[in-house]
């Protein structure tokens, strides 16, 4: 009878100490179901939620310093983590989508895409020639670049070869090129180079600063970015003759021999609607690589008004001084025109590097680039 009584104390004891057990098992599971339905329960107006260890703002001397696109992945990683660990099985929250996280981390930290290749700059050639002058070689040799050739001789009742022709033969290079602005403003191509009809060749085209005197080497080796960033270049770097004092209007005693020194205030003030005396001040001294060849961006010939360029052309046509001598003055007038200072002069190895890549001819040993701006440019 005792050993029954044993018997039935001991199964006693297991029973009480399997409910206790599972009581306990359940009160831990609950515990850690609690703070996922919570959070996902929205709270009653006006009732405090309890606090959360999870709620607690973390403060900046919390946080783990690293580069800040690997930053943003860790915090992410952590965050994701922690999400995570608050929400058990069977909580109702969400699972975490492994696949999802680690795409977003990898679009993250992407390399950015290669840039599209620069668009295809618009160029144009503009010249004036003789009938008797050979000009196939702008389209043979140069065929990415669209030509402008003005014939200047011909009588009136005569076509144009090119389809181009001036209304005057004066001034040289100065009207031909007067015309292509005034006929195709404001419709220009990115860059616009503006040369003699003669291609290359001593003594003919002596002023061109490229290999064997080749105007197509020289447009072949001209860096046209250099051009879009300084908005207008001379195409010679060589500094003989211009650089640095070639038109010193106020000279004493004046030079009878320098025609074209002598007039150039008179046609700058016409010009740039100036009194003598700002005349004086703006050109005490004037300088520019010879020989009117040179390149211009579409920018700069806008910035100022198309008026202005018709004026220039009306003067040249209507002008009683010589071809020789306005000619020669508008060579030492363009670089104002189109927004440079007065003097307007750079190292010839400079030039040569920055304009046409000739770096290995000399390292440049800095040089002087003026940078003002004419009487009416509109700035910007």
């Amino acid at each position: 009878m005792a050993r029954r009584w044993h018997r039935i104390g001991g199964l006693t004891a297991s029973v009480i100490l399997l409910f206790f057990v599972v009581t306990t098992f359940r009160h831990l599971r609950d515990a850690a179901v609690r703070p996922g339905l919570e959070a996902t329960r929205e709270p009653a107006p006006g009732q405090k939620l309890p606090y959360r260890p999870q709620d607690e703002q973390p403060s900046e001397h919390d946080a783990v310093i690293l580069p800040p696109r690997r930053r943003r992945t860790h915090l992410r990683i952590i965050t994701v983590s922690w999400e995570r660990l608050s929400y058990p099985p069977g909580s109702g929250a969400q699972p975490l989508d492994i696949d999802r996280l680690f795409a977003d981390i990898a679009r993250e930290h992407a390399q950015p895409s290669p840039s599209k290749s620069k668009p295809k700059l618009s160029k144009a050639i503009v010249m004036g020639k003789l009938s008797s002058e050979e000009t196939s070689w702008v389209v043979s040799e140069l065929s990415d670049w669209q030509p402008f050739i003005y014939v200047v001789d011909l009588p009136a009742n005569q076509t144009s070869p090119t389809g181009l022709r001036i209304r005057t033969n004066k001034a040289r290079e100065a009207l031909p090129y007067l015309t292509f602005i005034t006929d195709h403003y404001p419709h220009f191509p990115d860059v616009m180079v503006f040369v003699h009809a003669h291609r290359a060749g001593y003594p003919e085209a002596w002023h061109t600063d490229a290999k064997n005197n080749d105007a197509v080497n020289m447009l072949r080796e001209l860096h046209l970015d250099v051009v879009l960033e300084r908005g207008y270049v001379n195409l010679r770097c060589i500094e003989a003759p211009g650089c640095r004092d070639e038109i010193r209007p106020w000279r004493e005693p004046a030079d009878p021999e320098k025609v074209p020194e002598q007039i150039y205030p008179l046609v700058y003030a016409e010009f740039f609607n100036r009194t003598a005396a700002e005349t004086r001040q703006e050109v005490e001294l004037v300088a520019s690589t010879c020989c009117a060849q040179f390149a211009v961006s579409r920018q700069q010939i806008l910035r100022r008004e198309k008026a202005d360029y018709v004026r220039y052309m009306k003067y040249l046509e209507e002008t009683e001084y010589s071809d020789a001598h306005i000619g020669r003055v508008l060579e030492y007038m363009w670089h104002i025109m189109f927004g440079q200072s007065a003097v307007h002069c750079e190292n010839v190895k400079v030039c040569w590097c920055k304009l046409y890549g000739r770096c290995e001819i000399g390292k440049g040993h800095g040089g002087r680039l003026g940078l003002g701006l004419g009487t009416g440019w509109r700035g910007g």
